[in-house]
């Protein structure tokens, strides 16, 4: 689809002077009021910079309502431009980023809202009581035992109380929340308000002018540890409403029951299955979730997933954000990375590499 020339001999001509979809294509900032004349004008300067497209960025600043007839009236407009110039006009899928929330337009329904597990030693002021318990710990910091803590009951060790907590309103969602990306109904409610938009209005320059839809840094609530054992401050861990009930019909087991062991070491050196698992759903959750539902809506309209998601530079940063970012890419048509500022982040490139070349993917792309 972005590459039609792939499989036809090298071109040392070509090479030196390739078509529109080997080009760079900046990340074009629509910062102010949209002016339609002004922003053709820019697509001219772009073109004779070298430039093969752009993309269509929304950033702080935007003064035309986000996503409204004017805002698509402009994106047509330059579509069409692009078609006219032989260039390749690239989709972005948020207002700023994080990809998720349409702008706030998804998150004004407060189920598809983010939500979080909080671990306190006191009782919640607030969110859903999930479960209470009795904590002990051995000298060494590990687990010496746990026990559900029933109302009124007063602990031997210490109380720990686990609540789920929705994100509140905020400034950078345009007043609202970022979204729930474990909930499948809240990720098909994003791809309502966004890509179905945009396929309304220039769907039939799909897989031609228009190649790919960027999303970027998708990502669930970052995930917090104790700074020692016996750390007295909250921490919060992703969740997601029936998040123990998907996990009982996955590994077999009560999630709400072993939480303890989501924040202390098992004696004895052993390791916890159950942490295994919660953080092995959570990633298998996201992919399915987010990127499994938003490739599979671009493949069947003939448009690439492209992007990149959050916190990738290494294994350990993805874990706190996504899980993991291969299991992510295998629905990406153009498996993509955030390199930025002369950082080498070459673990990230191979892992899109890898993938792009199992799924058969036509490349991989760098913001």
């Amino acid at each position: 689809m972005l590459y039609p020339k792939k499989n036809r001999p090298f071109d040392e001509r070509e090479f030196q002077s390739p078509g529109s979809e080997y080009r760079s294509a900046p990340f074009w900032a629509w910062n102010n009021k949209l002016d339609r004349d002004e922003l053709l004008w820019q697509i001219d300067r772009l073109k004779e910079m070298g430039f093969g497209g752009f993309h269509m960025h929304v950033r702080t600043g935007l003064a035309t309502p986000y996503l409204s007839d004017e805002y698509m009236q402009v994106v047509g407009a330059c579509v069409d431009k692009a078609r006219r110039e032989g260039m390749k006009a690239y989709l972005y899928d948020e207002d700023r980023w994080p990809s998720g929330a349409a702008g706030g337009r998804v998150t004004k329904n407060r189920e598809f809202r983010q939500r979080t597990l909080l671990f306190s030693r006191r009782p919640p002021d607030a969110g859903e009581l999930l479960a209470a318990f009795d904590v002990a710990l051995h000298p060494d910091g590990t687990l010496k035992r746990y026990a559900a803590l029933a109302q009124g009951d007063r602990a031997q060790g210490f109380a720990l109380y686990a609540s789920m907590q929705t994100m509140p309103d905020m400034p950078w969602f345009n007043n609202q929340a970022y979204l729930d990306t474990l909930c499948p109904e809240g990720v098909r409610a994003f791809i309502r308000t966004t890509h179905e938009r945009y396929k309304a209005c220039i769907g039939d320059a799909f897989g031609k002018t228009v190649p790919s839809i960027f999303t970027d840094e998708p990502q669930f609530s970052g995930k917090e540890t104790l700074r020692f054992a016996t750390d007295e401050r909250d921490v919060t861990l992703p969740w997601t409403p029936g998040l123990e009930k998907l996990f009982y019909e996955t590994y077999g087991r009560d999630l709400l029951a072993g939480l303890p062991e989501l924040l202390w070491e098992l004696p004895d050196g052993k390791v916890s299955v159950l942490r295994y698992e919660y953080h092995d759903l959570l990633a298998e959750r996201f992919a399915q979730a987010f990127a499994d539902q938003c490739g599979a809506w671009c493949e069947a309209n003939h448009i690439e997933l492209t992007g990149h998601v959050m916190s990738e530079p290494t294994l350990e940063s993805q874990t706190m954000a996504l899980g993991e970012a291969m299991r992510s890419y295998r629905e990406f048509g153009l498996p993509g990375i955030d390199m930025l500022a002369d950082r080498h982040e070459y673990t990230t490139a191979k892992q899109a590499q890898s993938v792009s070349r199992q799924f058969g993917r036509p490349g991989v792309i760098s913001e």
